[in-house]
């Protein structure tokens, strides 16, 4: 079982038309920034730096980019760049983005990934013990994009020894970050997404999710 957690304000994503008004890897990349401030405000009680703020923004942007070369493919880049420029302001490195996304693209592609060490990988080991389909995680693209993704932006708020609990800060945003990869998948893919080996990964998450919600309503 996934434990409750304690959360103040509830998050409501975009409309599913919210996809088709744009570029799905910007409407992408506005969605994980969203649900990213949500999940650090209401869940975490975090107010990050600029640093940190900064920092994933570019790790978001980075995810969006593969988003659509590996997904949407709709030759996003151009209007990515410019989404995260005006975000970054003069924060922008053109060169970082690009580096970040070869990092994710390195990691997604890595067979020693789950025997790493990280906040993330540690909460892995742990859940998959009494929610094994989460492990579905590593059985295709998607979901590997998900994970690295994830990784990333914990670390950056569990590099400082003492400023947050690592594997909370991994939790809490495990389940956040994954609710949109799982959200956009579906409005990408259809009917095709429960074809994706690791739709039984982004199924238990949702439905945790969704079970956090109704014991909130009720």
């Amino acid at each position: 079982m996934f434990p409750p957690f304690e959360f103040v304000f509830f998050y409501s994503r975009a409309p599913l038309c919210y996809y088709s008004a744009m570029s799905k890897a910007v409407a992408f990349y506005d969605e994980l920034k969203d649900r990213l401030d949500y999940a650090l405000s209401s869940w975490l009680r975090i107010e990050p730096s600029i640093d940190e703020e900064m920092a994933t923004r570019t790790i978001l942007g980075a995810s969006a980019f593969l988003f659509d070369n590996l997904f949407a493919k709709e030759d996003a880049g151009r209007k990515l760049t410019a989404e995260i420029s005006f975000d970054q302001g003069h924060f922008f490195v053109a060169k970082a983005l690009s580096e970040k996304a070869t990092l994710l693209r390195i990691n997604m592609q890595s067979d020693l990934f789950p025997d790493g060490k990280s906040p993330l990988r540690d909460y892995l080991r742990w859940i998959v013990e009494t929610e094994p389909e989460v492990a579905s995680w590593s059985k295709d693209l998607y979901g590997q994009l998900a994970i690295v993704t994830i990784e990333e932006l914990v670390n950056v708020f569990t590099s400082k020894p003492g400023k947050s609990e690592p594997l909370r800060v991994a939790e809490l945003l495990f389940l956040n970050m994954t609710e949109v990869f799982c959200y956009a998948y579906r409005e990408l893919l259809g009917p095709r997404f429960m074809g994706l080996k690791s739709s039984a990964y982004f199924l238990a998450v949702n439905e945790a999710m969704e079970g956090i919600r109704s014991e909130i309503r009720d």
